[in-house]
């Protein structure tokens, strides 16, 4: 039998080990892919994500485009005039704006593709960018075995485009996004939905591809996660930067909105606390490549949105 010296010893040993091991361990690798300029809940669900970069290898914040039919015939969108408007570049600075305001201009934050794939009428070509070329090569440097996250909430361009570009990144990859429409009860898919519209041949070109690994959180499921115009005031303390941000944005997008139903963040949290949704395994649309994708079916509203009040609070003290 070992003496009680050598069985100290061994603990000590193992404990050293194990408290090395979980210092060195990998963060997670995490990429956002967000139509910032869009509309006010991006800048939500990229905050809720950045508080987290002590936890989380956030390698990349890349812009995407939100071009859409009303461009063409109405004289704003939003608060942006339509006259020669390019919807990417104001994504990438808005981008940029935020990204500066928690000091994280660091990281990665290549601007995405102006325009959808392919054609009006269908085709896959993909449309190559700084965003494409620095997701392939921060997917082809990753060790064997691991995966990079990537989070979009936008339309799904850059993406698809980066996985036509080079097929073999799509295996090391786990997609989350916020799009599209779900109805779990009759199992029936519905790609009537503006990510969806802004890009129809991405998406399809990602559900026709058994190879990539995708959560999806459909609007029916977030359309609960709502946050209230005042309280939303009354709780952003503006000589924070990413706070002043967040109110600003409100003012300058949604001013007469009461409430507003904050779409992406839903996505984010979900990724971020998986057990504050529900997760179900289902069929690709009939009319794409027959597998399985993730959809989430339910998620806990009042523990959402608590929790990133909370974060946002923390990380005032971090600051």
């Amino acid at each position: 039998m070992l003496n009680s010296k050598i069985i100290r010893t061994l603990s000590l040993l193992f404990a050293t080990i194990f408290i090395t091991s979980s210092t060195f361990a990998q963060k997670q690798k995490v990429w956002f892919d967000t139509d910032m300029g869009n509309e006010m809940d991006d800048i939500f669900a990229l905050s809720r994500l950045l508080v987290e970069s002590d936890k989380y290898d956030i390698v990349g914040v890349s812009s995407a485009h939100f071009n859409n039919a009303d461009l063409l015939v109405f004289e704003k969108w939003n608060q942006y005039p339509t006259k020669g408007i390019n919807t990417v570049k104001i994504s990438q600075e808005e981008n940029e704006k935020i990204l500066d305001a928690f000091g994280m201009l660091k990281i990665s934050h290549p601007m995405g593709a102006d325009r959808q794939m392919g054609r009006a009428w269908g085709e896959y070509t993909p449309r190559p960018s700084d965003m494409t070329k620095k997701l392939i090569e921060v997917v082809q440097a990753l060790p064997e075995g691991e995966k990079l996250d990537v989070i979009f909430i936008g339309v799904a361009t850059n993406i698809a485009s980066a996985i036509a570009i080079e097929p073999s990144i799509a295996k090391k990859m786990r997609l989350f996004c916020m799009g599209g429409k779900y109805d779990i009860k009759e199992k029936i898919w519905n790609k009537d939905e503006f990510n969806v519209r802004g890009d129809l041949n991405a998406v399809n070109y990602l559900f026709n591809n058994p190879d990539v690994e995708w959560f999806i959180m459909p609007v029916e499921t977030c359309i609960i996660l709502t946050f209230d115009r005042e309280d939303t005031y009354a709780r952003l303390d503006s000589k924070y930067p990413i706070e002043k941000l967040l109110k600003q944005r409100w003012i300058e997008t949604n001013p007469d909105d009461k409430t507003r139903v904050i779409w992406d963040l839903a996505a984010v949290e979900a990724y971020l606390t998986p057990d504050l949704a529900k997760v179900k395994s289902v069929k690709t649309p009939p009319e794409n490549h027959q597998h399985k994708v993730n959809v989430y079916t339910k998620i806990d509203r009042q523990a959402m949105f608590d929790k990133f009040w909370n974060k946002i609070r923390e990380y005032r003290g971090k600051k």
